[in-house]
């Protein structure tokens, strides 16, 4: 279970990383690979979560969702 949330924080902290590069990127396809990157890392997070999820509850412990992971500065 603690490596699918440790693979779940990864994701997430890659797609802040290519949305965070979309605000700074001029040429707009570029900037569109880059939020498709990101929104990419973000469903593989979510992935990770669920399965992390579905880990724990065959074994009754709780795990936090999505928004609950440490924002990446």
């Amino acid at each position: 279970m603690r490596d699918y949330a440790k693979r779940a924080q990864h994701y997430h902290d890659l797609a802040l990383e290519f949305l965070v590069l979309t605000r700074i990127t001029t040429a707009k396809d570029i900037r569109e690979n880059y939020r498709m990157m990101g929104q990419h890392y973000l469903a593989k997070a979510r992935a990770e979560l669920a399965r992390a999820k579905r880990t724990a509850s065959a074994t009754n412990l709780k795990i936090a969702s999505v928004s609950a992971l440490p924002q990446s500065s």
